[in-house]
């Protein structure tokens, strides 16, 4: 029997760790998730949280899955896809279901863009990047991504 060895670099799995707290946000953040999870709000935070003690406390994927439902976005559990070489997709009858490409997507996506934009200048207005503005470029992003992926899913079904 051979060794097993951890095929990720401490960044992918740091990586993991930053991924729980963009769904939280998207959420409404952790005080409101902990109702739909198994978890109360102080374990939710270890997941997140990259300090020392808590580096090797990762989410479980069934709290994972409870997470990326409050946060209406599969947030965790793509990021876990990308690391082993996948994108998840809507299913089928998820996507037919959605109405086709619209003026409305276009315009959602450049006011996410804008949006993050906007946020990106207020950030480097005072030559750096504090915690809290890239938390909120982070979630910024992740909106713009969001609606970027709306549109080419929807281009891809005409």
């Amino acid at each position: 029997m051979g060794v097993f060895v951890r095929r990720f670099s401490e960044r992918d799995y740091l990586a993991l760790k930053r991924a729980p707290d963009v769904a939280y946000d998207l959420a409404g953040g952790p005080s409101l998730v902990q109702h739909g999870t198994r978890v109360v709000v102080s374990q939710l935070s270890k997941y997140a949280s990259e300090q020392d003690d808590h580096l090797k406390t990762f989410m479980p994927i069934d709290v994972a899955v409870d997470v990326d439902r409050a946060a209406k976005s599969p947030v965790i559990t793509s990021r876990m896809a990308e690391m082993l070489g996948f994108r998840l997709v809507p299913l089928d009858e998820a996507v037919k279901a959605e109405p086709g490409l619209s003026e409305g997507d276009a315009l959602q996506i450049m006011d996410e863009a804008t949006e993050l934009w906007r946020m990106t200048r207020a950030a480097f207005a005072d030559g750096r990047i504090d915690a809290l503005e890239k938390k909120t470029l982070c979630l910024q992003l992740h909106q713009l991504i969001r609606a970027a992926g709306a549109i080419l899913e929807k281009l891809e079904r005409i």
